[in-house]
């Protein structure tokens, strides 16, 4: 008897599953390929002072339109609404242009060590993570989960950053260093929030229902406030947790209850060193 090989295998799987059509498509016309071409192109037109030139044709929108609409066939049994949701993308452009350069003039104060916007455009991982981010929220929001968590998911592997399609994230948000980062699918935060890295803002618990499966839907992670700084190492746990606007969290604190604004919290374990 012959051993199964890969094809096969494929086959079987289709008979079984109705969902495999995913891995069929993903099997050679995806592979990544895709997503990697698709963020590079939209860089171009959401930033092209920084990545093509000064002016974007019409023309090169249409084209990323094209590369949108084929993502989302790949990626969805709903064939019938592509055409509509990829147009319903491409008017979200604009927004996301401004957000993104509220992001890079945001890292462009609060870092001392930068030196242009240029250099943060290019170079900073927290940029490309968040500008990732805002792009797959969008199609997240339009319902196709599947491409929005391949899109975070180069970023995440890009960064070392991983930030959940589904989290909201207000402007002017600025990740120092960034590696190591965590947020949430069901995260909120506001606007001029700072994060250093290895920072996490996860579920403190997962509800259950009777038979015990995890509850899905709920606000599991936490919400924090516009003016907010989280120091590295911070964890914030829980879907009821707020951290209030202007507070800031210490590095290595572990929280997983709500602070009002303008508070300080620090680990009681901080060393002292006196003078």
């Amino acid at each position: 008897m012959r051993e199964k090989c890969l094809g096969d295998i494929y086959e079987e799987l289709e008979q079984n599953y109705n969902t495999t059509f995913v891995m069929y498509r993903f099997k050679e016309e995806l592979h990544g390929e895709k997503i990697v071409e698709f963020i590079t192109e939209i860089r171009k037109v959401l930033l092209p002072e920084y990545f093509s030139c000064k002016k974007i044709s019409l023309n090169k929108v249409n084209q990323i339109q094209e590369k949108i609409e084929l993502l989302m066939r790949l990626t969805s049994n709903e064939d019938s609404f592509v055409q509509n949701n990829a147009l319903d993308f491409i008017k979200k452009l604009p927004k996301l242009r401004e957000l993104i350069l509220q992001d890079i003039e945001s890292a462009f104060v609060k870092d001392p060590a930068a030196r242009s916007t240029e250099e943060i455009a290019i170079a900073y991982p927290g940029i490309f993570a968040v500008m990732v981010q805002r792009i797959a929220h969008e199609l997240n929001k339009l319902g196709y989960y599947l491409l929005a968590r391949l899109l975070s998911e180069h970023a995440h592997s890009k960064t070392g950053i991983d930030i959940h399609p589904g989290a909201s994230i207000g402007h002017s948000f600025f990740m120092d260093h960034g590696t190591g980062i965590v947020i949430g699918e069901t995260t909120e935060i506001g606007n001029h929030v700072t994060i250093y890295q290895g920072v996490t803002l996860g579920a403190f618990s997962f509800q259950q229902d009777e038979s015990g499966n995890v509850i899905k839907g709920l606000k599991r992670h936490p919400t924090i406030e516009d003016d907010v700084t989280i120091y590295a190492g911070a964890t914030i746990l829980g879907g009821e947790t707020i951290v209030g606007r202007k507070s800031i969290i210490g590095g290595n604190v572990w929280l997983t209850e709500s602070v009002p604004e303008n508070s300080k919290v620090i680990s009681k374990f901080q060393t002292k060193i006196l003078y």
